[in-house]
């Protein structure tokens, strides 16, 4: 026994000029989701590695790759969330995404201010 849904249900035939523009959109966004992966990618391995004896200058250089690099988190996430991909835990997980980097999530402050 087939079982057909009523046909208010059924998606009307597509045109196909919003076909090929839905498809340009859907290639933009990913293409975008690969360009943000790779500046993430670069921020992270520019943190350097936590020293307690480290200057001060060094701390603040770290604290401010952190930053850039919670920044580029947020571009990344944000986009993501525009292609539909909305758990992220094991995303960051797979990019080793440090737990500094993920409470600095959010946009870069110490480069808008005089």
């Amino acid at each position: 026994m087939h079982f057909r849904p009523p046909k208010k249900f059924q998606k009307p035939a597509e045109d196909p000029i919003a076909a090929a523009l839905e498809q340009e959109v859907l290639a933009e966004k990913a293409g975008t989701l690969a360009r943000l992966n790779k500046k993430l990618e670069a921020a992270l391995a520019n943190i350097p590695a936590a020293d307690e004896q480290a200057s001060d200058e060094s701390k603040a250089l770290r604290e401010r790759h952190l930053q850039v690099a919670g920044e580029a988190l947020w571009f990344v996430q944000i986009q993501r969330e525009l292609c539909g991909l909305t758990r992220h835990q094991a995303f960051y997980d797979h990019m080793g995404v440090p737990k500094e980097v993920r409470v600095r999530l959010g946009p870069n402050t110490s480069r808008h201010t005089g």
